[in-house]
């Protein structure tokens, strides 16, 4: 196959496959910034799945991206299972009030349906639409929270960190609990045409909480998370934000076939600690360099990105180290397109 033929999907899948594509691929986390380029607020996209999915498609043809998101991160889950939200007009929601305000509320609380409940059957419809999309000539990135994280959702994560050294039992349940839950739901992101599975733990940070925690109350459910959701024959990305220079070598063992490093972690030492065989994705700072810097600081950091997580096998894909914000100029996601074009090629 020669390199002009190669497209995103392709590139995408040789990586994760472990060979070696035309270029590095470039995917920055995008969602509400999509939005922005097409003249939607983030209210707009939560509630339209064809909004969101033109956003995202208008966005990966004009700029060059190798990637298309569903709707994700946006406590879909926790909702479905009774947290209500915060939504605003063009901030990202978040949980005002959790489901589990006692701990005997959890032999109350209900299975999530994905079908049904809150709104996870409009991401499920936004999936099918941007495979019918870009089916092909994309590969389809379906978010799932990690299942430490919608235990702090439902629970709140004040009282959840609380439950987890003072009520260990109870926060085994729940997490066992939550863990089924994202099997059910994991499982209908992939059969709605997901490629690749993205799991978010933003509260297994190392910011947040110790190696020692992590080791009890994420890593073993996400571990177990992982391996359901592998028979379903699709790759699986991990993301947990914040420094995790010291777990780097756990999240190996969880079984997923790549990992999305905060820019808090140093790539040369991720590939040092994971080794390389596995695919890296990471880690240009969202706000220093992307909101904040110029063109020129993108490509720059953009370049070093490259350099350092490269590895011998090539499975790197360039990403933005979090969420980019809605106010990044789109010529630093230009430059940071053309930055995998001109210093990621093979």
């Amino acid at each position: 196959m020669s390199a002009e033929e190669m497209t995103a999907y392709e590139r995408i899948k040789r990586v994760l496959d472990g060979k070696v594509p035309d270029r590095v691929p470039v995917v920055p986390i995008v969602r509400e910034w999509c939005a922005r380029q097409v003249g939607f607020n983030f209210s707009d996209i939560m509630n339209s799945a064809i909004r969101y999915v033109y956003a995202q498609y208008y966005c990966a043809t004009t700029f060059g991206m190798d990637m298309l998101w569903d709707l994700y991160g946006i406590h879909a889950e926790a909702e479905a299972m009774g947290s209500s939200l915060k939504v605003s007009d063009d901030i990202p929601c978040m949980v005002e009030t959790p489901s589990l305000r006692n701990h005997h509320d959890l032999a109350n609380i209900k299975l999530l349906n994905p079908n049904k409940d809150g709104r996870l059957a409009l991401i499920l419809e936004g999936i099918r639409q941007l495979k019918g999309l870009g089916g092909g000539k994309y590969p389809i990135m379906g978010y799932v929270q990690g299942p430490f994280r919608l235990a702090c959702m439902l629970r709140g994560t004040e009282y959840m960190m609380k439950d987890c050294i003072k009520n260990e039992g109870y926060a085994e349940e729940l997490l066992d609990f939550c863990t089924h839950a994202l099997i059910v739901y994991g499982t209908a992101v992939a059969q709605a045409g997901a490629d690749i599975i993205y799991i978010g733990d933003p509260a297994s940070s190392g910011d947040a909480i110790s190696r020692k925690m992590w080791l009890k109350y994420g890593f073993t459910y996400t571990k177990r998370l992982v391996k359901a959701l592998k028979s379903n024959r699709i790759k699986i990305l991990l993301h947990i934000c914040g420094d995790t220079s010291d777990r780097l070598d756990t999240f190996v063992e969880t079984g997923i076939d790549a990992m999305s490093l905060d820019e808090k972690v140093d790539l040369s030492y991720a590939r040092k600690v994971m080794g390389d065989d596995i695919c890296l994705f990471g880690n240009v700072s969202p706000t220093k360099t992307l909101f904040l810097g110029t063109p020129l600081d993108v490509e720059k950091e953009a370049k070093t990105c490259i350099e350092k997580g490269r590895g011998k096998k090539g499975n790197f894909v360039l990403c933005s180290g979090c969420l980019v914000p809605a106010e990044v100029p789109a010529e630093n996601i230009k430059a940071m397109v053309n930055a995998a074009c001109k210093y990621g090629s093979y």
